[in-house]
C-alpha cells in the first residue's frame, strides 16, 4: 500500500504531468511517447510551433525545445548560422540551434532540485518563454530564407516594435 501511495504522490508532482494540465487547459494537441517526454503543437500567428519538453530526472533538469515545422533548406545558407549567432547574443535565456532535422530551434533548460515541489507557474512561464522567443525569431528567419537578406540586415528587425497607428 505504501509504495502505491508514493507513486500517486510522484505522479502528481511529475513535471510532465503538470505540463500536461497546462496543455489540456489550452486545448493544444500533444503526444506523450514516454513518461518523461511530451510533444506539443501550439498554434501561433505564423505557423504551428512544435515544442518538445523532456524531464531528465538524473540531471534534475527540464529541457525544452521549440521549432516551427516548415520545409526549409538550410544546407547551403551560411546566413542562417550568422543570424543564429547574432540572435543568441541578444537573448537572455536559452539559445537557438539548428536541430538534427535541420530546423532552427529554441533550446532552454532549467534545473529543478526539488521536483516534488515544482511550481505550476514556473513550468507555465518556461513554456510561454519558449513560445515567445520562437515567435520573435520567425520573421527574421523568413527575411533570410525567403527574402534573401543578409543576417546583419535581418537582425535589425529582431526587436522592431511599431508605435501608434497608421
Amino acid at each position: 500500500m505504501t509504495s502505491s501511495f508514493i507513486d500517486l504522490i510522484d505522479s502528481k508532482s511529475h513535471p510532465i504531468n503538470l505540463l500536461e494540465e497546462i496543455i489540456i487547459s489550452k486545448n493544444w494537441i500533444f503526444e506523450r511517447p514516454i513518461e518523461d517526454e511530451i510533444y506539443i503543437e501550439v498554434p501561433t500567428k505564423y505557423s504551428n510551433l512544435i515544442i518538445q519538453v523532456t524531464w531528465l530526472q538524473n540531471q534534475s533538469r527540464i529541457e525544452i525545445r521549440s521549432f516551427f515545422y516548415n520545409k526549409m533548406d538550410f544546407s547551403n545558407n551560411v546566413e542562417i548560422y550568422k543570424l543564429l549567432n547574432l540572435i543568441n547574443n541578444r537573448i537572455n535565456y536559452g539559445h537557438f540551434i539548428i536541430n538534427e532535422n535541420s530546423f532552427p530551434t529554441f533550446k532552454n533548460s532549467i534545473i529543478i532540485k526539488d521536483y516534488k515541489n515544482i511550481k505550476f507557474d514556473l513550468l507555465k512561464e518556461l513554456l510561454n518563454y519558449a513560445i515567445l522567443e520562437s515567435e520573435r525569431f520567425f520573421p527574421i528567419l523568413q527575411l533570410v530564407l525567403w527574402g534573401g537578406k543578409k543576417a546583419e540586415e535581418a537582425i535589425l528587425f529582431f526587436d522592431f516594435k511599431t508605435e501608434g497607428r497608421a
